[in-house]
């Protein structure tokens, strides 16, 4: 995966409306925790949205955990990783790649037991097609309209 330095210097405008995205993702799923949005080196470009978990050590559990999904699936041909999921007795956390430029981004969802994995990571996707079409000027509404 490439250096994420670049994507940390958000715009504050932009850095405001991707925030946006992750609280109407956290706030419309029943059970989830908390989300955040980090770069591949494990940095958390957007404040967490939810209740639960510190942003930045939630960013480098990601980062790290799909490096490793990533060697995985590098060293058994399976092509580039999109999800990772992990599944506790007590809740599950999904792990998103976003194939952003000028480098990849990671958006992380944890979870309670209330959460329907399907529901999540459908969920998931929309909110990272909406964070990349921020990202690359196409403005997406945060509350769907």
């Amino acid at each position: 995966m490439a250096d994420g330095q670049d994507v940390r210097r958000l715009d504050p405008a932009v850095r405001d409306r991707v925030a946006q995205h992750l609280k109407a993702f956290a706030d419309t799923l029943n059970g989830v925790r908390s989300a955040v949005l980090a770069s591949v080196d494990g940095f958390a470009l957007v404040p967490a949205a939810g209740s639960h978990g510190n942003g930045e050590r939630l960013a480098a559990m990601t980062s790290a955990m799909l490096a490793l999904a990533a060697a995985v699936g590098r060293e058994l041909s399976l092509g580039e990783l999109e999800v990772l999921m992990l599944e506790a007795g007590e809740g599950k956390v999904l792990m998103l790649a976003l194939p952003c430029a000028p480098a990849p981004l990671l958006l992380m969802a944890a979870c309670d037991t209330r959460c329907v994995t399907g529901k999540v990571l459908w969920s998931a996707k929309e909110c990272g097609r909406n964070i990349m079409a921020e990202l690359s000027g196409s403005r997406a509404d945060p509350q769907g309209n």
